[in-house]
């Protein structure tokens, strides 16, 4: 139905829940891509690498861009203003329950039950490597991928930027894998 809205041909849509996909799915793809905004909401990361490499050819490689650990253990109210005040804490295990969902990518729900997991720089690492992948490079960005407010949108790009962060911290990182 996604495809036909979306007036699209040679395209399937699957939905499911990440965690039940090996078990329901079982071809197997040139790139495994994640975009922003994902893995946080999932409660077990070596899962996550382990479906990963079950998604992958031999040769095929995965891909992703996402928020930063660093800057998701900031206060995001407080960093608009350049305030650094840490609201999560980096190696915290158990999620952040709201009653709320939505921002950036949808509108706001009210009423809900919604988790969220911090996770590390070598939570993601670390997944995928033992997932039986092999990290070909790691990088790190100032830029994010939607402005929190006060920020200037990069040129070019749909990426922003606080003009204050020319080299304090990172706010989304890149990583390329591929089977080992």
């Amino acid at each position: 139905m996604l495809a036909k809205d979306l007036q699209l041909t040679n395209v399937d849509f699957i939905e499911s829940d990440i965690m039940e996909l090996m078990a329901n799915h079982h071809e197997k793809y040139d790139v495994v891509f994640v975009s922003e905004g994902a893995i946080g909401w999932l409660p077990d990361l070596k899962k996550w690498g382990e479906t990963v490499r079950h998604l992958l050819k031999d040769d095929g490689f995965f891909y992703i861009f996402e928020s930063h650990p660093f800057f998701n253990m900031l206060d995001v109210d407080k960093l608009t203003k350049n305030i650094f005040e840490v609201k999560y804490p980096y190696f915290e295990k158990q999620p952040d329950v709201d009653d709320s969902i939505g921002g950036y990518a949808s509108e706001t729900k009210q009423n809900v039950t919604s988790y969220f997991w911090m996770y590390t720089v070598s939570d993601v690492i670390n997944s995928l490597a033992s997932a039986g992948l092999r990290i070909e490079y790691f990088n790190e960005f100032k830029e994010n991928y939607w402005d929190l407010g006060g920020m200037e949108k990069v040129d070019g790009y749909e990426l922003y930027h606080f003009d204050f962060n020319t080299n304090k911290f990172p706010m989304t990182f890149s990583l390329r894998a591929s089977v080992l």
